[in-house]
């Protein structure tokens, strides 16, 4: 795989966005998100085979982030087999709730990540000093993990080809293109934490992320009533990780909130996502803004 080269300060924004503009010509693009489907025990008790994949998947998530230190080979291998898991998705486990999910990043800052999926979802994963980061982009088994594809791996690694990984985890190359691309007009995304009183609101305008929260955001806590605004590039490097990355990212829900555990990435490429949405034909389409609830 070409991964992009990781440079910090002004340069690192315009290698992230300077070749997919073309690609965006003629209209800006806002993301429509939609509501993600909860994966819970109300849901998994109307299906035994439900029921039985649910506990599988508990105990491969929670076997992922146990052996990640001693047997990384082992934690590609397992998430590889996680097919289901093409967006959102959570499970019980030994009286805990684990959760995975795979998308593309919308922003990511010092405390926390807003991913989102192929179908539109947005979540929120606290970040902390336990998260663990891994560019997978230099590794087939890593690649392979991430998308839950042998066959988008073989051609990340093989030829750069990006456009199968992308529309996996991003829904199409266009989509990417629209969080690589700063546009004139604001990108606004709002992901609302149910039964709790924390709600974040990004808007992106050309480089710059303004971003409002409405609580806090604790490890071990229920958030509680405090809001806060503030500003950041859009595109910062975060542990390497960056709005339009690939990402997968899997955790634990406690208090409400998702925590992640465990972040695998993959940059991707401006050049790349540019020429695969052009390459469609599709037409960048003016959406309204879209709130998503996530539990």
């Amino acid at each position: 795989m070409r991964a992009r080269d990781r440079r910090y300060g002004k340069s690192s924004t315009r290698t992230r966005v300077g070749v997919a503009t073309a690609a965006l010509a003629g209209g800006a693009v806002a993301i429509a998100a939609v509501l993600a489907g909860s994966h819970g025990a109300g849901t998994a008790a109307t299906s035994a085979a439900y029921s039985s994949r649910a506990g599988n998947e508990g105990t491969i998530l929670s076997s992922v982030m146990s052996n990640w230190n001693w047997s990384r080979q082992s934690s590609y291998t397992q998430l590889a087999q996680l097919t289901q898991a093409r967006q959102f998705s959570q499970a019980g486990h030994r009286g805990r709730t684990v959760a995975i999910q795979r998308g593309i990043v919308a922003l990511a800052t010092k405390k926390f990540l807003i991913l989102q999926s192929s179908n539109g979802s947005l979540h929120l994963w606290l970040l902390s000093g336990a998260t663990k980061f891994q560019n997978v982009s230099n590794t087939m088994a890593g690649t392979q993990a991430l998308t839950a594809s042998t066959s988008a791996a073989q051609q990340a690694m093989g030829s750069g080809n990006m456009t199968p990984a992308t529309s996996l985890l991003a829904g199409s190359p266009t989509t990417a293109a629209a969080l690589l691309t700063p546009t004139p007009a604001a990108q606004t995304v709002t992901v609302q934490v149910a039964n709790t009183s924390l709600t974040v609101t990004v808007t992106v305008t050309r480089s710059m992320a303004t971003v409002s929260q409405t609580a806090t955001m604790p490890q071990a806590a229920m958030p509680t009533w405090n809001p806060v605004t503030f500003t950041q590039n859009a595109w910062q490097v975060t542990h390497g990780l960056a709005r339009g990355d690939l990402a997968l990212v899997v955790g634990t829900r406690s208090h409400w909130t998702l925590h992640a555990q465990l972040v695998l990435f993959v940059p991707l490429s401006t050049a790349t996502t540019g020429r695969a949405a052009v390459g469609t034909g599709a037409t960048p389409v003016v959406m309204p803004t879209a709130v998503a609830t996530h539990w």
